[in-house]
């Protein structure tokens, strides 16, 4: 009986060494597996390439990280998981977006880029096209032809007020008042190809008569005339041109906006009076007059302007600002 029980003992005391040994074997082919393929987060790099990071503008993404041998690329925009060393992708909204890399299905890395909007180029077939006179006199009926192509609506405004004058193609238009005066017209709702011309008007002098004095003895007296003076056509006035401003002066003066230092009429010089200028601020669309009440007041960083102007008259005709808000709102 004892010899029986002594063999029984060693029996499990095997299994039991055989089974640690197994596992064993197991853990660390596991381990070794891992730490083949262990790649530390902190590694993971990549790179973007883009020359202006624009809306529509292709961009490449590529990855720098040693001993990747998956990639899940995640563009930031709601768009489809991309694979692959060196993808490229374009961005439809200006934002800003974050680009995620996962490599191998463990780590990964977050990077963060801004896509500004994409630049409008001004094309001159579209812009509004109308011919008026260099001058005109008050109380005189001013008669305009609207020359665009493809025009199907039109608003004029004749620069006494800041409302719509006209939706007629070829309106008729009386000045109460002289100065030099902005007829601007858009056409189709396309503010961008506005355009804007300058008329000066003319005060209308009435001529008067002086009364006639009557002397009490005449007396006929020799007197020679001067010669006759033919006065000179009135000469047109100069083409009007806007005057120039540098672009960092131009921001100077919308932090001055934003101080409560100036406000939009300040601009009017320079927007030949249009403070219904379309411009894009921060991706959106708006008004020069409305930007600068929604800024004033506030403190505002400015990253980023773009001015166009008009190369016959120098008007600004469309601006392009990025900014961002600090401190407290």
């Amino acid at each position: 009986m004892k010899t029986s029980d002594t063999s029984q003992n060693t029996f499990i005391d095997k299994s039991i060494i055989m089974f640690f040994i197994v596992t064993i074997f197991i853990t660390a082919t596991v381990f070794a597996f891992k730490y083949a393929n262990y790649t530390p987060c902190e590694i993971i790099d990549f790179d973007i390439n883009a020359k202006n990071y624009r809306v529509g503008e292709i961009i490449r993404f590529k990855d720098n990280t040693d001993g990747a041998f998956k990639r899940e690329w995640n563009f930031g925009d709601s768009s489809k998981v991309r694979s692959g060393l060196s993808p490229f992708h374009t961005y439809e909204k200006a934002g800003k977006y974050n680009i995620a890399l996962k490599v191998n299905g463990n780590c990964e890395r977050i990077k963060t880029i801004v896509i500004k909007e994409k630049v409008f180029i001004l094309d001159s077939t579209k812009l509004a096209k109308f011919k008026i006179p260099s001058s005109i006199k008050v109380g005189e009926p001013l008669r305009i032809k609207d020359q665009t192509k493809d025009a199907y609506r039109w608003e004029w405004r004749f620069g006494e007020t800041a409302e719509v004058n006209s939706t007629k193609k070829n309106p008729r238009y009386t000045y109460e008042s002289p100065g030099l005066k902005t007829i601007t017209l858009v056409v189709n709702d396309d503010t961008r190809y506005a355009t804007r011309k300058k008329i000066n008007v003319l005060p209308n002098k009435k001529k008067t008569t002086s009364p006639i004095r009557r002397r009490r003895i005449p007396r006929p007296t020799i007197t020679t005339r001067p010669p006759i003076k033919v006065a000179p056509d009135e000469e047109d006035p100069k083409e009007f041109r806007a005057p120039n401003i540098k672009d960092s002066d131009f921001a100077i003066k919308i932090m001055a906006v934003a101080d409560k230092k100036a406000s939009a009429k300040d601009f009017g010089p320079y927007l030949c009076n249009n403070l219904q200028l379309p411009i894009n601020a921060r991706g959106k669309r708006t008004t020069f007059i409305d930007f600068c009440n929604k800024i004033k007041g506030k403190n505002i960083k400015i990253k980023e302007l773009e001015i166009f102007r008009n190369k016959n008259n120098n008007c600004i005709e469309y601006i392009t600002i990025q900014y961002s808000r600090t401190g407290l709102f």
